[in-house]
């Protein structure tokens, strides 16, 4: 029998990683806590790797999300959209209208229009222009439409044009960060071969979780310097969308995050 007074997170990404990179913490305190996760990546990852081409690599990072989803305990759906081609169509807002609505969740996770990625830019637009449209009934009528529009929170990011990111819910993830680590571990074409390559540096054979760790750590320890209080080392830091429904960060501390 279902648990009624679980709640629902869908983080959506636009790559099969994103989820772990910036909200690794958050899940997995989510799904401590009981509560129900799914992880929705809206390309297929085929264009991150400078040696394997696209076909063989859509199928390995499709195999790294699952087990990293497995490790979570949460579902998982990747779609068929080229990495690097995702748009903000009408067609693909219908498919993700319909997505929302089937899993109905609380809140919803999401990149912020400003970031750095066409692909991440796409995705933010897409759940935005989605969130209204959920209680439409006349619109994707495939699926029932939502009393409610769940609660939206976007993930943070570096960049500051049009305007910066702003933290209004701090999420102290010091004491989980090893299970990030490892959930990160799973998508090792790309945290072992991808970034590093991207960075222009070399990621060892041995020694890997200590080395991703290291590498990993630096993230959420500036955002900690810049964004905790108290004791906190590390932390992952969203910005309420004022497209989402109502979000309160300390209903969520006390009455969802806790065991």
């Amino acid at each position: 029998m279902p648990d009624t007074h679980a709640k629902r997170l869908l983080v959506i990404g636009a790559h099969p990683d994103d989820a772990e990179f910036h909200a690794g913490g958050l899940m997995l305190k989510w799904v401590g806590a009981g509560h129900q996760l799914k992880i929705l990546a809206l390309t297929d990852g085929s264009a991150g790797h400078q040696l394997i081409g696209p076909r063989e690599l859509a199928d390995i990072r499709q195999t790294e999300a699952r087990a990293a989803a497995t490790l979570l305990g949460a579902e998982i759906d990747i779609w068929d959209v080229a990495d690097g081609a995702l748009q903000p169509t009408i067609e693909l807002r219908l498919r993700l209208i319909s997505a929302v609505r089937e899993f109905a969740p609380d809140l919803i996770v999401t990149h912020r229009p400003a970031d750095y990625h066409p692909d991440h830019r796409a995705c933010a637009q897409l759940v935005q222009d989605a969130c209204y449209l959920l209680q439409v009934p006349s619109i994707a009528a495939n699926a029932a439409a939502l009393h409610t529009i769940p609660a939206v929170l976007l993930m943070a990011d570096r960049f500051t044009y049009p305007r910066p990111f702003r933290a209004d819910w701090v999420v102290d993830t010091s004491d989980c960060i090893a299970g990030v680590v490892e959930l990160l571990h799973c998508h090792r074409s790309q945290v072992y071969e991808w970034l590093p390559f991207t960075r222009g540096i070399e990621a060892p054979t041995t020694n890997q979780l200590a080395w991703l760790r290291n590498w990993y750590a630096r993230r959420p320890a500036h955002l900690a310097q810049t964004y905790a209080e108290g004791n906190a080392t590390h932390v992952e830091a969203f910005e309420i969308s004022e497209y989402g429904g109502r979000f309160d960060p300390q209903d969520m501390d006390a009455r969802v995050l806790k065991p």
